[in-house]
Order: structure tokens, then sequence, then C-alpha cells
């Protein structure tokens, strides 16, 4: 069947599979024919993103030339310029930004393209953002930027790359959580050491007062423990709920890290805010390494909550 037979939605399909194929003499046929050339699929692909997204650079032409609509948003929100820059597609990237793509547009989460790129560590593909005038500080909607999604993703280069360009290293998500704290959540501990040489504050405190130290001793995580402590965080630091570091990775049963902080020399009988020490912790909740480490260590089996 001839292409100019085919109803408005058939050709909308055969232009978006012919873009996907990267068949452009069909799709020059199709754009000639008078397929729409912004129909979007059920998923709210667009030709434009599909060509965008497997980095075909003269089907996007023609389809730009054709008036296609740069800024439309497939079902997830993301713009052709967004799928570009997540395949790392930089011939399609330098194109949409070239005929004006909106840079800061953002997918349903609030993410820009920069902060995608940044995420899965990108950093070539960053840096044309970047030299475009990216906005370093622009927040999704649980308030990470750039270098909170690179930081929680422990992309270094990425960091690294953002630190340099001025991103702000004291930058805080939702719950209060600097780039370091994220980065110590997770264990990341490449990327907390370029943090901490570029000037982060080791004792920044979230919404919960939790520092680097007590949330990555909550989640055991041994090389960042050693790290933070190396640098001189602070063994007695305590959240809202009157925890240290030492209670923290007694609650959830890291022996090993209970063990590191003991040997650095955190108190044996701090207690919370209801006067529980790390014993009385990590025996009520049946953590039996844990708890041995304590013993061994000389924690009081007489303490008493207050």
């Amino acid at each position: 069947m001839a292409a100019a037979a085919l109803s408005r939605e058939d050709m909308g399909q055969a232009l978006l599979d012919a873009v996907g194929a990267g068949n452009t003499g069909k799709v020059t046929r199709l754009l000639e024919a008078g397929a729409p050339v912004n129909w979007a699929d059920w998923f709210g692909q667009t030709p434009l993103i599909r060509a965008a997204d497997n980095g075909h650079i003269e089907s996007m032409r023609m389809l730009l030339d054709r008036g296609a609509d740069m800024e439309a948003k497939d079902e997830l929100g993301l713009t052709a310029l967004i799928w570009a820059t997540w395949n790392g597609e930089m011939e399609a990237m330098a194109l949409l930004l070239d005929r004006g793509a909106d840079l800061e547009a953002k997918t349903n989460d609030g993410d820009t393209a920069l902060m995608v790129a940044a995420r899965s560590g990108r950093v070539e593909v960053m840096t044309v953002l970047l030299d475009r005038s990216a906005d370093l500080e622009a927040k999704d909607e649980n308030c990470y930027t750039a270098l909170v999604w690179a930081a929680y993703s422990g992309k270094v280069e990425a960091v690294a790359l953002l630190l340099d360009s001025g991103a702000d290293p004291e930058i805080r998500d939702k719950s209060g959580r600097t780039p370091l704290i994220m980065a110590a959540e997770r264990g990341h501990v490449a990327s907390m050491r370029v943090l901490l040489d570029r000037g982060a504050d080791l004792e920044a405190k979230d919404s919960y007062c939790d520092t680097a130290l007590i949330t990555a001793a909550y989640k055991g995580e041994m090389e960042a423990v050693a790290l933070l402590l190396d640098r001189g965080a602070d063994l007695e630091a305590k959240d809202n709920d009157g925890s240290t570091a030492l209670i923290g990775a007694a609650w959830n049963g890291h022996a090993e890290a209970v063990a590191l902080l003991l040997d650095r020399g955190a108190d044996l009988e701090a207690k919370d805010n209801d006067g529980e020490s790390s014993l009385v912790v990590a025996a009520r909740l049946g953590h039996v390494e844990a708890v041995a480490v304590l013993l061994d260590r000389g924690a009081d089996l007489e303490a008493k909550t207050t």
C-alpha cells in the first residue's frame, strides 16, 4: 500500500518505526507524503524523541526542518534532549542545542539533562551541557542537584567536574542531606574523598541531625567510617535521638563498625535519649556479634537505662 493511502495514525507509526530503524529514505518519503511530524505513540514518543534516543542525526535534521517540536515530552516527561543525554548521544545533543532546545527542561521527577548525565557519570556529556550554561543548582522534586545525584551514585569524575564548575558542596536535599552524607550512606569512598578535599563540611547534619559518620556507621559502610575518622570526624556527635555513631552501628548489628569505632576511642557507655547504651541497644535487638564485641571491650553489663 502506498504511504499516501495510509491513515494519519498509520503514517505516524510508520514514521516512528522508520526513524527508529534509521531508514532515512523511508523517513523522507513519509514526510513528503504528509506524515505527521509530531505524532506520538502510546508512550508519548515522537519521531524526534525516537531519533534522538538512537542518535539518528540525519533523521533528526529532516524532522527539525519540518517543524518537529523539540520540547515535546513522553509519558515520563523526557524531551529529545534528555533522551540523547541519557544515552550519551553527543552529536544528537549538539544538534538539539544548536537548534535551541531547552537545557532546563525537566522530567516528571524534576530531572534536567545535567542531572541525568550526572547520575550516570557521563562526564563528556556533562561538559557539553556545562559549556552551554546548564544550571548547576537546579533541583528535582527531592531537591537533588546534579552534584547530589553524582555523589549518591558514586560517580567520582562527575563529582569532581561539578565541584570544579562551582557546584555548592553543601547543597541539601529535602531531608537536609549534603552530598557528603549521601555518598557516605552508600559507601562511595572515592566521591567522599573528592568532596572532603574540596572542603565539604565533615560535621554537617541532616534534618535528623545525622552526620556523615553517623550515617556511614548506621549503614555499616566500613571504608566510609574509616575515611571520616581519618579526617577527624566527631565520634561523639549525636542525632535527634541522641544516638552516636557507635549506637547507630550497634543498632543495626554492624559488629565490624562497632569494633572500628571503639578502636578509635568511641565512648562505650554513651547513651541515647532513651538512656540506652550501645550494648543495651544491640542486646535488645538480638545482635549477638555486636554484643560480643562490646562485652569484649568492657561494656558495663549492669548499665541501666535512664
